[in-house]
């Protein structure tokens, strides 16, 4: 008797090899059936042809929400996501919108879970929103937590003011208080104190319904408790956390949520989403600058609290201030940003301070410990030191050396000045976290190439396991275009070419059915260009002040306007269109960063690090992300329908073209002119009509 498994839609038989690998078919994505049949016994008659996943048989398919119908992209990512945990390897995954990809990583993670927990990590809190419903569509679903920043959960937070360090340091007093029974203290922290059992009890509530940090903060601060609190005092019965990329990738706060959980991140399954972020995140998290500003502020501390080295730390205020400030800026001219040396700076500050530098941070620190304790005392709302602050500045400028990092002075566009330390390689926080995982799943809806992102975030390519899956929406539903006749090159941007991106815009205009997105590279571009642009669609043009709920609202009303904005803002990346609001979108240049001593530094170290790459990794890579994302405003659902028109010839070109999504190489078309772009459009839609 051969044991084989049969799938309920087609009808096709697997055996248990195929099972093993996948419990999914893997010709129409049904979920297959754990019940073990013989070959020669199957009742033809009550296989059931259903479209969706039916009820379990086994514990294998327990944790498939009802009725889902899963998607082949869906089954393709969880049988490469399996296979790399299974393998131990880094899962690298380029999804597009509509794969399903939140639902298929914890498919892939938790039928595996076992007495290990999965830590979900995302950028924004809309991403939090989607991990949470798809949690609650699971036929079962484990105790769950997602944590905001301590200050956003805090229900006493809109009485306090000051930077985020001034919060931490009067929470903790008001909670050291409760200890003590002095006053002032914190009620909420008081009362967990005072009923911890009902604390813990509702708590967990909130983590067996899994709701959103604002949610448990509002049901908990009603009954008079601290969510953040409670619901970390009951982490270690939790199995699932949601947080941003602080949670995993910032050491000290890492190491905090690990305590609490009582793990090692040897057990803890990592989920990673919008990974396309996670390069210059990691190298932030290693970078540290300091206003001029800041060190006025120290000096003014200097004159209220009295130290027995008051005077040395007076001192060497005065040398930052006066002299290493005075230096620096003689230097940068009329330049608004600069590489420094700093062993030079180093030297000239031994010179003018007579001391080191090492020496000078730790009595700024020690002079900084206690202007906090002083403050604390004297029961200050503001523990926070500036004193301290330079201190840790001037630790990390002149310890973070070498070619992993640049040293700059910079004028921002208020004319302040500021010293900075940037970090040009992250992986040293990147690459340990996601190895020491029990199992490490990095996604986001575009990593194209895949392997540029894992060499960003991983030291070496071995155990990498990299997928780029194509969109899931029908090919028939959009149309891509690629003009070859303009550029935004800044050396080709003669009122001809100005002239001719114009008559693009319009022919678009004419031709296209719905409301369009025009964006451009910069605010200087797209207001140059907008004066040759004559159309009668209602304009919509992008302001620091222009609101996203106000352009929904115009974009909702009518499906006759045109919309102008930047590639790289808040039009272009992270709002959702839904219901095809955006029937159009057009891009115009490619948005590569503004050129600086900085993005040159980042390149070269590219380049050392991954020869004859520096460029791509560094400066067309992003570029092609902002594009991209700009352009995917139009298909959000297998539903929607339009046009993407790319009004730059550069990614007609080879080297450019390989770096798009791999559904864009396939399906782009090239045009020469405006009429003929226009053509297209006007034939897409009529060859729409005809379908529907």
């Amino acid at each position: 008797m051969t044991r084989i498994y049969v799938c309920r839609k087609c009808r096709k038989k697997h055996s248990v090899e195929e099972f093993n690998q996948s419990h999914f078919c893997r010709d129409c994505g049904t979920y297959l059936s754990a019940r073990i049949v013989s070959a020669t016994s199957i009742p033809r008659r009550r296989i059931a042809a259903t479209k969706t996943v039916t009820e379990p048989e086994s514990s294998d398919n327990q944790w498939i929400p009802r009725g889902y119908e899963v998607r082949k992209g869906q089954v393709k990512f969880i049988e490469e996501a399996n296979k790399a945990l299974e393998n131990n390897e880094v899962f690298v995954g380029s999804a597009p919108c509509g794969i399903g990809k939140s639902l298929a990583s914890l498919l892939s993670v938790l039928p595996q879970l076992g007495e290990n927990k999965l830590l979900i990590s995302f950028r924004t809190r809309s991403q939090l929103h989607i991990f949470l419903k798809e949690l609650r569509g699971l036929k079962q679903s484990p105790l769950t937590t997602s944590f905001f920043s301590k200050q956003d959960m805090c229900p006493l937070r809109n009485k306090r003011g000051g930077t985020y360090f001034d919060f931490l340091e009067e929470c903790r007093r008001l909670k050291k208080n409760c200890e003590s029974g002095t006053k002032p203290f914190c009620k909420y922290y008081w009362n967990m104190n005072r009923k911890r059992r009902q604390a813990d009890e509702l708590a967990l509530d909130c983590a067996r319904k899994i709701l959103d940090p604002q949610e448990a903060a509002m049901r908990m601060a009603r009954q008079g408790f601290c969510a953040y609190e409670a619901l970390k005092r009951v982490l270690s019965k939790v199995k699932i956390f949601l947080g941003t990329y602080h949670y995993t990738f910032n050491p000290p706060v890492r190491k905090s949520l690990l305590q609490s959980w009582g793990v090692d991140l040897s057990n803890v399954y990592l989920i990673v989403d919008e990974a396309h972020n996670i390069p210059n995140f990691a190298r932030e998290l290693l970078s540290d600058r300091m206003t001029q500003n800041t060190i006025e502020n120290a000096l003014k501390e200097t004159e209220k609290f009295e130290h027995k080295n008051v005077g040395d730390v007076q001192d060497y205020l005065n040398v930052l201030d006066d002299d290493v400030f005075r230096y620096i800026q003689k230097g940068l001219g009329k330049s608004r940003l600069k590489l420094l040396d700093p062993q030079d700076l180093a030297t000239k500050f031994r010179e003018w301070s007579g001391t080191s530098s090492e020496k000078a941070a730790e009595t700024l620190h020690e002079y900084g410990e206690y202007v906090r304790e002083t403050r604390q005392e004297l029961g200050y709302d503001k523990i926070f030191s500036y004193t301290h602050r330079v201190g840790d500045f001037i630790e990390n400028f002149f310890q973070r050396i070498g070619k992993k990092y640049v040293h700059l002075i910079q004028k921002d566009w208020g004319d302040r000045i500021y010293l900075a330390v940037r970090s040009l390689d992250g992986r040293e926080i990147t690459d340990p976290v996601l190895r020491q995982a029990k199992g490490s799943i990095v996604m986001s809806g575009f990593l194209s190439p895949p392997k540029v992102y894992r060499d960003l975030i991983l030291r070496n390519k071995e155990d990498a396991h990299l997928r780029e899956f194509d969109s899931p929406f029908p090919p028939e539903n959009r149309l891509i275009l690629a003009a070859r006749d303009v550029s935004s090159r800044f050396e080709q941007r003669t009122d001809q070419m100005l002239k001719k991106l114009g008559e693009y815009i319009e022919a678009i205009s004419m031709t296209n059915e719905g409301n369009m997105g025009v964006f451009f590279t910069s605010y200087n571009l797209m207001n140059t260009i907008l004066s040759h642009v004559d159309t009668d669609r209602r304009m919509i043009v992008e302001e620091r002040k222009t609101r996203q709920s106000d352009v929904m609202e115009k974009l909702t009303k009518s499906s006759h306007n045109a919309l102008f904005g930047v590639m790289g803002g808040k039009f272009s990346e992270g709002m959702d269109y839904p219901n095809n609001l955006l029937t159009c979108v057009i891009t115009v240049g490619l948005p590569y960063a503004t050129w600086s001593v900085y993005q040159k530094a980042l390149i070269n170290y590219y380049d050392h690090q991954f020869p004859g790459k520096g460029r791509a990794y560094a400066y067309v890579t992003p570029a092609i992300f902002r594009l991209v994302q700009a352009c995917g405003r139009v298909h959000r659902s297998a539903k929607d329908k339009g046009c993407i028109v790319m009004l730059d010839e550069r990614v007609t070109r080879p080297d450019i073209r390989q770096l798009l999504p791999s559904y864009y190489r396939k399906e782009m078309k090239m045009v020469k002119n405006p009429m003929e772009c226009g053509e297209n459009i006007t034939k897409f839609w009529k060859e729409d009509r005809k379908l529907s």
